[in-house]
């Protein structure tokens, strides 16, 4: 039996030892990163908090100035006085949604630490939103889900802001009393979408280009006054992007349609996405 060469035992001690070292250093990265992103993202989050607080703060002291006012419990008014309280009113009260459309918009979670993927339903995504958007009472409009998909590879959160700004967006476009579709499937290159539909009156071919441009509203929202600070689609793009995906809109039937399409959690490797 010929006796094995020391010297080759060695190198292969030495290997095994050198791989498995590398092993445990990559491990402690991923954790060492992971914490960092965790304690990022809270950290501005309670940023955000302290900014959404100190926002509203002043509107807490209006409301019941303007109140109390237009109560008169200090004094009769004049017509031409409560014509001014009235009309500062009215503008409190848009400034109040202007606040509230840009907090829920997501469009402060954008700059927050990188995007942390894991398998997410979108079926599940869906249902959570709709629940959500009932329970505010946002729009009237019938909401059906159609279709299913494999688990997008994104991050929760991310996901969660998409589809609730999608919808928001539906309720604030689409015709009174009308319907959003909700429509799941799978796209090329090991991908999956989530399509959001109203009825609503849709944009005009030329300014679809820039629907999701930050700030862009069109000229119809602008005509009807219609709340809103053109933040919530650029929001969906941002985070689309920031998770490998992609966002896109277009028309529908009647309305618009929004795509967002992100990397499927199983299945062939994502292609790269071409804009």
């Amino acid at each position: 039996m010929t006796e094995a060469d020391p010297s080759a035992r060695d190198g292969a001690l030495d290997a095994a030892s050198s791989a498995a070292s590398s092993a445990a250093s990559d491990a402690a990265r991923s954790v060492a990163s992971s914490a960092a992103n965790d304690a990022a993202r809270s950290a501005a989050r309670e940023r955000q908090s302290h900014v959404r607080h100190d926002l509203r703060s002043p509107l807490a002291v209006m409301y019941p100035l303007l109140s109390l006012l237009l109560g008169e419990t200090a004094g009769e008014l004049t017509p031409k006085q409560r014509e001014y309280l009235e009309t500062m009113e009215r503008n409190v009260e848009r400034l109040e949604h202007l606040l509230v459309s840009a907090m829920e918009s997501g469009w402060m979670d954008c700059s927050v630490a990188p995007a942390e993927p894991s398998a997410v339903s979108l079926h599940q995504a869906a249902e959570e939103a709709i629940a959500l958007a009932l329970r505010d009472g946002s729009g009237d409009q019938e909401i059906r889900v159609h279709g299913d998909a494999p688990p997008a590879l994104a991050d929760r959160e991310d996901v969660r802001l998409i589809v609730g700004a999608l919808l928001r967006n539906a309720a604030v476009h689409g015709r009174a009393g009308g319907s959003v579709e909700i429509m799941l499937g799978t796209g090329p290159g090991g991908t999956v979408t989530l399509t959001v539909s109203d009825d609503g009156p849709g944009m005009p071919a030329d300014e679809l280009g820039r629907a999701g441009e930050f700030g862009f509203r069109g000229a119809s929202p602008l005509e009807a006054r219609t709340p809103g600070l053109g933040i919530g689609l650029w929001t969906c793009r941002r985070l689309a992007e920031r998770n490998g995906g992609r966002f896109d809109i277009g028309p529908a039937a009647g309305g618009l349609a929004a795509t967002v399409t992100l990397p499927a959690a199983q299945g062939p490797p994502a292609a790269p996405m071409v804009k």
